[in-house]
């Protein structure tokens, strides 16, 4: 058997290939299709057939490109209808050999009504041997099930409950779980960091799947969420299709003059010190690590933007371009190796931003805000909760008149990381927001001493 997973990071998007017998299916394939066809080559096989769980939000396929650069058929449930103009309609049960495996749909709605899994089994078995989750089943958690509004919410999450317990699960404990997400994907609020799991682990261990009955598991687990504005748009290319990507890159290189004369938002992508040490003033911060998650929730997808760069970490580029076309930025425009020398040479001053250490901080007396931009899921008893003013950082342009004006706002996430992009689109609405280096790891490590 032939199979690799092919991950995408800062969306932390998975796709599957699996194969046998010189024949390979491809599910949930991301845009930018190089490295599918790359592997199928270096596996001397073919694809031949492309399925998609769902119709994504947060990432555009590349289903359309793949079949066009191989001729493999595509895939897409058929128990909702949004308008798909390519494609070929299937519906639960339906079996598809891919050499001497079987691939079998399974209807898993909740996460979205017409949502599918693919159950893959080996020649001669009747026990699946991997099920492909997509936005169902993740590791350690479950996917949002509020895409179709309040409303709809608990009879959404009812179906999620009725496709894990009556679909999934019952396939056996021993059946590997390959979902379409790791940690840090926006469908999930808590995946945990672990490479693989079974259906029996995360039925014994998964906390969203130990409430005692179907209304308990609604009552708790059903809620709205935060949906990025870009998400629409994600969607809209993923039933008409996008413009294909092609298998060459090009990045423009852009002087700060071109920039500015071109009015496009900046982008800086440097190293956090780097940042803190001078900026270009008007710039929001967003390093590779956080620039997918967080990219759709500072910009409207049709914003032009400039990437200024480190002049030492130019092998990000590519990665940063690719990351902004998958989640549907189109207006990528170039990038500027050296903008902080560039800016200063031109006889103009950088920005700077104050920050603070976790021990300068615990120590503070003046009256403040304490910021907290983290995930809901990220804190726990013990964190510091005086002055605290929680807002996810997904969530703080909607609600930024939240953040009061007349005192000191010092700005907290786990690390710091996250904290300087805040404090970067803070910049932009009148504030002077002081970034905690260490986050709350550094706070917790001044308690432990």
């Amino acid at each position: 058997m032939f199979f690799k997973r092919i991950e995408s990071e800062g969306l932390a998007h998975y796709s599957y290939m699996v194969g046998e017998g010189g024949e390979i299916a491809v599910i949930d394939p991301r845009r930018d299709i190089s490295i599918y066809l790359d592997e199928a080559r270096k596996a001397g096989g073919k694809i031949i057939r492309i399925f998609e769980t769902h119709r994504n939000e947060d990432c555009i396929a590349g289903s359309q490109e793949l079949s066009q650069f191989t001729g493999a058929d595509i895939y897409l449930s058929g128990h909702e209808e949004v308008g798909h103009v390519y494609g070929q309609k299937i519906y639960d049960g339906f079996t598809f050999k891919v050499g001497g495996l079987r691939l079998k749909a399974l209807h898993t709605p909740g996460h979205t009504l017409g949502h599918m899994s693919y159950a893959l089994y080996e020649e001669g078995r009747e026990t699946p041997y991997m099920v492909f989750s997509g936005d169902s089943l993740f590791l350690g958690d479950l996917a949002r099930t509020d895409f179709y509004g309040e409303n709809q919410l608990d009879h959404m999450t009812g179906l999620l409950y009725d496709s894990i317990f009556q679909k999934l699960l019952p396939l056996g404990d021993d059946v590997l779980l390959m979902p379409a997400h790791g940690a840090g994907s926006a469908c999930g609020a808590s995946m945990e960091d672990r490479p693989y799991s079974t259906l029996g682990y995360e039925r014994k261990y998964n906390g969203q799947l130990q409430d005692d009955s179907k209304q308990a598991f609604i009552k708790r687990y059903g809620r709205m969420r935060v949906r990025p504005a870009h998400f629409d748009m994600i969607q809209t290319y993923n039933t008409k299709g996008a413009k294909p990507l092609g298998l060459g890159i090009h990045i423009p290189y852009l002087t700060m003059e071109q920039v500015m004369n071109q009015n496009l938002a900046m982008v800086d992508c440097r190293s956090k010190e780097a940042f803190l040490g001078g900026h270009i003033k008007g710039s929001i911060y967003l390093n590779p690590e956080i620039l997918s998650s967080f990219l759709g929730t500072m910009f409207d997808a049709d914003t032009p933007i400039a990437f200024l760069m480190d002049p030492g970490a130019m092998y990000q580029l590519e990665d940063l371009y690719l990351q902004s076309r998958r989640i549907g930025f189109e207006q990528i425009r170039g990038f500027v190796p050296d903008a902080p020398k560039e800016w200063v040479v031109s006889g103009k001053a950088l920005d700077t931003m104050a920050s603070i250490d976790s021990k300068a901080y615990m120590e503070l007396k003046e009256d403040h805000t304490l910021l907290d931009i983290r995930k809901d899921h990220e804190l726990e008893a013990g964190d510091p909760e005086k002055h605290r003013l929680h807002i996810a950082l997904e969530e703080l342009i909607q609600r930024i008149s939240e953040v009061p004006k007349d005192k000191p706002v010092y700005i907290m996430c786990a690390s710091g990381n996250r904290a300087i992009t805040a404090a970067s689109l803070l910049k932009q609405h009148g504030y002077d927001g002081v970034v905690i280096t260490g986050g709350v790891t550094g706070i917790r490590a001044l308690e432990d001493e």
